[in-house]
C-alpha cells in the first residue's frame, strides 16, 4: 500500500483498535403505510399507550409466534 499524501502518518496509530461488535445487531426496516393505515394504526398504538415503534415491533412479534404455536399445534394434532 503506498503512502497518501492526504493522510499525514500521524493520522494513524501503530496499533490496530479492537472493536466489540454486537453478538445480535439488529436490522432497520423502512415500512410504508397508506395514510388510511397510519390513521388506523395510530388509533390502535395510542390505545396501547406505547410509542408507535414499540407497538409495530411487538404486535409483528406477537403475531409471528402465535402463528408459529398454531403450526406447531397443528403438526402434533397430524401425528
Amino acid at each position: 500500500m503506498t503512502h497518501d499524501p492526504r493522510f499525514p502518518d500521524e493520522d494513524f496509530e501503530d496499533e490496530p483498535e479492537e472493536w466489540i461488535v454486537a453478538e445480535n445487531p439488529g436490522a432497520v426496516l423502512e415500512v410504508r403505510f397508506t395514510s388510511e393505515e397510519l390513521r388506523e394504526l395510530g388509533e390502535e398504538q395510542r390505545a396501547t399507550g406505547v410509542n408507535p415503534i414499540r407497538f409495530i415491533h411487538d404486535l409483528t412479534l406477537e403475531i409471528i409466534r402465535e402463528r408459529r404455536a398454531k403450526r406447531a399445534g397443528q403438526a402434533e394434532v397430524a401425528d
